[in-house]
């Protein structure tokens, strides 16, 4: 018996980077998985589904209330139920990295709502989505995903991403009756490709973490697999660093 045998868990922007390792994993731990995310889901999909349980693509807008709905009807028709949902969907910038590296000083509106309507509104609105559907069920367990940039200042992508580790504890306070769990995941620089692209001078970031390495996208699925599973039932509103001890100074 695997660890999410049974179980239905959705992840945003799963169509490719860690987005797209997080829903295999899940799938390898017995999990069925809804892949959502602008485009591009179907080969992600088919990879997810090779470890056994059912999996299935679905476009989705994060950004959009009636795109995130028919997410959440699609889930419901298809497993009756939702008990994980991994808010992943999240930009860096307009086509790179752009977000996270430009200044306050020099953002441009465009940019700084690209920014904010992915990475904050786009949590916000798949959060009030699932809810009603794990309540259905009795529990569920909601993880959010934020970044070592949101401790670091000096970019919108931190803003956002600061804005969400405090969402999370506003939603955790809202849901906690009802079984539900919300909690919050930092990550460091991992090794994904659309990292690795935007971060040309990675080592040098990661030179400063106490465990002075790249991360490992299975690192951050084994923080997320302990706040999904039974050990962590009072476990909420908080947000875990996996960063290999980055900004300890």
């Amino acid at each position: 018996m695997t660890a999410f045998d049974g179980q239905v868990a959705i992840v945003t922007g799963a169509a490719r980077g860690l987005g797209r390792d997080y829903a295999r994993y899940f799938a390898q731990d017995g999990a069925n998985v809804v892949l959502a995310d602008v485009k591009g889901t179907e080969s992600a999909a088919e990879e997810a589904s090779a470890a056994g349980p059912r999996c299935i693509g679905v476009e989705c807008d994060v950004t959009d209330r009636a795109s995130v709905a028919a997410l959440i009807d699609r889930t419901k028709a298809e497993f009756g139920r939702l008990d994980i949902l991994v808010n992943n969907a999240g930009v860096g910038g307009g086509g790179t990295y752009q977000v996270g590296q430009i200044r306050l000083l020099d953002v441009t509106e465009d940019i700084w709502e690209l920014a904010w309507s992915v990475n904050v509104t786009g949590t916000l609105l798949c959060y009030q989505a699932a809810v009603p559907l794990m309540r259905e069920g009795g529990s569920g367990r909601i993880i959010n995903i934020s970044s070592m940039a949101a401790r670091s200042g000096g970019s919108p992508y931190g803003v956002t991403k600061q804005a969400v580790e405090h969402m999370t504890k506003g939603m955790a306070k809202e849901v906690g009756d009802d079984g539900i769990t919300v909690n919050c995941i930092a990550p460091g620089i991992c090794a994904f490709e659309a990292a690795k692209g935007a971060l040309p001078n990675a080592e040098a970031v990661f030179a400063g973490n106490a465990i002075k390495r790249i991360g490992r996208s299975r690192e951050l699925y084994d923080a997320m697999k302990y706040l999904c599973g039974p050990e962590a039932s009072w476990i909420t509103g908080q947000t875990l660093h996996v960063d290999g001890g980055a900004g300890l100074g």
